[in-house]
């Protein structure tokens, strides 16, 4: 019998095999990944909505001279809410009055294109609008 330094078939395909499942587990974490970042995001504008809300129940006529500062004082926000490098792609959070000061809008920078829109379908019934532009995603109610 001659002994022969190669892998046999059985040994390729099991190898191939595994190789072939991590490349699949990898690109299903990334989805579960990018998920939890829309999720998360979508979670911190509903608090900034209401805090906002809050703002103009408080007796304030329009969204002029609103801050995630300025909620966080008045208790709107919790104090530990970050605007800076925070949201879920390491962008900011931004809130600021629309053009119409009776609207305010909420920004997030950094964002993909794939998570804008999916965003933007999350709040499709309670936006006024939303818009992308150079990786920031816009929301205005």
């Amino acid at each position: 019998m001659r002994n022969r330094g190669g892998f046999t078939l059985i040994e390729l395909v099991l190898v191939i095999s595994i190789i072939a499942l991590l490349i699949m587990a990898v690109g299903l974490t990334s989805g579960v990944r990018e998920n939890a970042k829309v999720h998360s995001a979508s979670e911190s504008v509903k608090a900034l909505r209401t805090a906002a809300e809050s703002y103009i129940a408080a007796g304030n006529m329009t969204y002029t001279g609103i801050t995630i500062p300025g909620l966080q004082t008045l208790g709107y926000l919790p104090a530990s809410f970050s605007a800076t490098g925070s949201n879920p792609w390491g962008g900011n959070y931004v809130i600021a009055p629309n053009t119409d000061t009776n609207k305010v809008d909420i920004s997030l920078t950094g964002v993909s294109s794939s998570a804008a829109t999916r965003l933007s379908a999350l709040f499709a019934n309670s936006a006024a609008a939303t818009s992308y532009a150079s990786e920031t995603w816009t929301i205005t109610f």
